[in-house]
């Protein structure tokens, strides 16, 4: 008789169920290879970091048949075959992601669209400025605003020579701004698959017969409506997996997990457009 090991509990096992469910939910068919991707959540800006003996990240692909109805039984294959399993490395601090979007095989094409999708960062402020003194000015309003609360402030220097303000918020306030955000746009994303993370939000809008030419254009005007990160457009975006852990914090590990599986029924992308008032964005 097969045990499972004790150290798994019933969340690391709901979680499971949250993971294939998202896949079904995006319209994975069985025989389709799924890409994932496993990125140190300590080192994603570092991406040349070798150090502890981790690579930055680690691409695999499986059928979506072949994964496992556990999170404690699910692992994958790397390009070398080498067998990779995937809650040990989200433990050691690799976040597991997805590509979204249909590729024709490993290497091909995007050749279909899965959803239309944004990420809704309440972590940062970023800001920048053409001197140091402008980015320092804008710290401190930053700094003596009452209704912010800071967690670290960075400033550094570009290739073009502007400055980039970087504040981090704290938990506490992150907390406050999810609250907001899901009460300013509650009617606009009922129907929407919505995945909280530690920083905010993953909104998906599942699509049917999406035009791959049509699907910049409407991520730029979903990132405009939300005020969510303009950087989610490319076609091959991966996005982070419900039922694992983010580890950027080892010592406070956050579960990302699907708090609204949205409708059963998918949108076209004119469905959405209407829906929303969007102006989708070409340039």
């Amino acid at each position: 008789m097969k045990l499972k090991p004790p150290q798994y509990s019933r969340l690391i096992r709901q979680s499971s169920r949250q993971t294939h469910q998202f896949i079904r939910k995006l319209g994975c068919k069985e025989n389709e290879r799924i890409r994932f991707l496993f990125v140190h959540d300590a080192k994603r800006n570092r991406p040349h970091s070798t150090s502890s003996g981790h690579k930055p990240a680690i691409k695999l692909n499986k059928p979506l048949k072949l994964i496992e109805s556990q999170v404690t039984q699910m692992s994958l294959h790397s390009g070398s075959g080498k067998p990779v399993h995937m809650l040990n490395q989200n433990a050691k601090g690799y976040a597991v992601f997805m590509e979204i979007n249909r590729r024709e095989g490993q290497s091909g094409e995007i050749k279909a669209i899965r959803a239309q999708f944004i990420d809704v960062d309440l972590n940062k402020i970023s800001v920048l400025a053409g001197t140091k003194e402008q980015a320092m000015q804008r710290m401190n309003a930053i700094r003596s605003n009452p209704a912010e609360q800071i967690q670290s402030f960075a400033i550094t220097r570009n290739k073009q020579g502007q400055y980039r303000l970087l504040a981090h918020r704290t938990q506490g306030r992150i907390a406050k701004l999810k609250r907001d955000f899901l009460k300013k746009h509650r009617n606009r994303i009922k129907n929407a698959m919505i995945i909280e993370t530690n920083n905010g939000f993953h909104i998906y809008w599942v699509m049917q017969g999406g035009s791959i030419s049509r699907f910049v254009p409407i991520q730029k005007a979903l990132a405009s409506k939300f005020g969510a990160d303009p950087m989610i457009t490319n076609l091959s975006r991966v996005m982070r997996v419900p039922g694992f852990y983010h580890m950027k914090n080892p010592d406070a590990p956050y579960m990302v997990r699907v708090i609204q599986w949205g409708r059963k029924k998918p949108f076209t992308q004119d469905e959405l457009i209407a829906s929303l008032s969007l102006k989708p964005i070409r340039n």
